[in-house]
């Protein structure tokens, strides 16, 4: 474990970091936000957010809440969120962690044809 995984990193950094390690994977939207936690980060309020970092029982466990189109693959899809997460968080933080949560929150449909 590098020196960096002592530091106290934000949950908007974690979030970014995870953000920017699966961004580009096909099948993926976004990160979920509800509505409440999209105000709360707008007047800066405590909420939990759709990348949650924990220490459970001397394990680190992030927890990733995702939107997916309907061309994703969920049995392709997850095990590449994990490896990335994993890889690139490790790489900017010195954080490895223990275990993954990938949560499907919502399916972004896309309009019909002159809708």
């Amino acid at each position: 474990m590098t020196e960096n995984a002592d530091k106290n990193y934000s949950p908007e950094v974690i979030s970014t970091y995870v953000w920017d390690a699966i961004k580009e994977l096909p099948g993926l939207a976004e990160l979920h936000r509800s509505t409440l936690q999209s105000l709360g980060e707008r007047v800066h309020f405590e909420r939990l957010g759709p990348v949650r970092l924990d220490e459970r029982d001397g394990r680190r466990v992030l927890d990733l809440h995702i939107v997916i189109t309907p061309a994703a693959s969920l049995p392709e899809l997850v095990p590449q969120i994990r490896t990335a997460v994993r890889s690139y968080l490790h790489s900017m933080t010195g954080i490895d962690l223990d275990e993954i949560g990938v949560h499907v929150d919502d399916i972004v449909w896309e309009p019909a044809a002159g809708a």
